[in-house]
């Protein structure tokens, strides 16, 4: 894992930012959800593929066959094999970025429901089949759940039996966000039926879609961006306009009330994610991004005008030494290039 894989599930493991991404998703920003209602579960998804039959072992027992059986068969065999078979499985894993099972009210009932985060760096253009999968896993895992429980309380011939679950038992609801930390549009599939080489709606609407949630810095406005209620606003919003300095200052100006104390961990994300070199006080817990931005801004200018000027004097210097070559009289080369004696010596001897 990556610096800028840690740092993003650092920062949004959070459960209050966690709760602002979900809550921006399920509720046009509405704080519905709260850290409160959130419960870490394990990223880890894990399934069981059956790969194939495999024999164990064929067992010979003897045994005495009713003469009523020897007639209806004919003959006796002496013998019954019984034979013994165990699937093999092929063990799948897949690791989520940030897992949380949510549970909040409704009236008189408990919701719940398992969130997933996926922060992704750069566009996943297969992103709607992995969502997909690892969505369908942790479904799997539920009913795994259900048969473990149920293990031994089921008789052979109940209708649940196959199955392991009954009609009554339902499934938690699973929901899987992707997140990008890139000042670009998502230009890849956001469901199964993109990426399908066929338009055909006869088809088409017999084949199952998936979508996928997606929260793209880019693509979003303005109203969008303030439906954010944590530092997820201004990540959001460095990170969309991180490219403009103007449009930049414009909204640290704007919403100096919020830039002005981010957490570290914020900061960190962003100096990752964008690029920037903004300098960070260990010893305090916030960090002013107008006065940091604006610091940064002001060396980044003073590096680019040290530059020019370096830049300026290599040329003025290699002016100098042209004209030397040539022939040129101290004095008409202390006209052209302004420069002093004392200056066209020290290049002559360099020569």
């Amino acid at each position: 894992m990556g610096k800028k894989d840690i740092a993003e599930k650092l920062y949004t493991e959070n459960n209050r930012i966690f709760a602002d991404i979900v809550n921006y998703i399920l509720y046009d920003g509405a704080e519905i959800v709260r850290p409160e209602h959130l419960k870490e579960v394990s990223g880890e998804e894990l399934f069981l593929e059956e790969e194939a039959d495999i024999d164990l072992f064929v067992e010979s027992v003897s045994s005495a066959v009713s003469t009523d059986r020897k007639a209806e068969r004919g003959r006796s065999t002496g013998k019954n094999e019984r034979r013994h078979r165990q699937k093999d499985y092929v063990v799948q894993q897949r690791y989520r970025d940030v897992s949380k099972q949510i549970t909040i009210r409704q009236g008189q009932d408990a919701v719940y429901m398992l969130v997933s985060l996926e922060n992704q760096s750069e566009v996943h253009y297969a992103m709607p089949v992995r969502n997909m999968l690892n969505d369908s896993m942790r479904y799997m895992r539920q009913v795994n759940q259900i048969r473990s429980y149920r293990k031994g309380k089921r008789s052979p011939d109940s209708g649940d039996f196959l199955s392991g679950i009954d009609s009554g038992d339902k499934l938690l609801p699973v929901i899987t966000i992707v997140l990008l930390f890139q000042n670009r549009t998502w230009d890849g599939p956001r469901s199964i039926h993109e990426m399908l080489d066929i338009k055909d709606p006869a088809i088409l609407k017999y084949v199952q879609d998936y979508k996928i949630h997606v929260i793209a810095p880019a693509e979003l406005s303005t109203e969008e961006l303030k439906q954010f209620h944590s530092s997820m606003r201004e990540v959001l919003s460095f990170i969309k306009y991180s490219e403009d300095e103007e449009k930049l200052r414009q909204i640290l100006q704007e919403d100096a009330d919020r830039f002005n104390r981010m957490e570290q961990e914020a900061v960190q994300l962003l100096n990752l994610v964008t690029g920037a070199e903004i300098e960070i006080n260990t010893e305090q817990e916030v960090v002013d991004m107008c006065k940091a931005l604006a610091d940064m801004i002001s060396r980044e200018r003073k590096l680019g005008y040290d530059n020019g000027v370096e830049e300026e004097r290599k040329k003025r210097i290699q002016i100098i030494k042209n004209m030397l070559n040539r022939g040129f009289a101290y004095e008409d080369i202390m006209d052209i290039a302004e420069c002093g004696r004392d200056e066209i010596i020290q290049i002559q001897q360099t020569m």
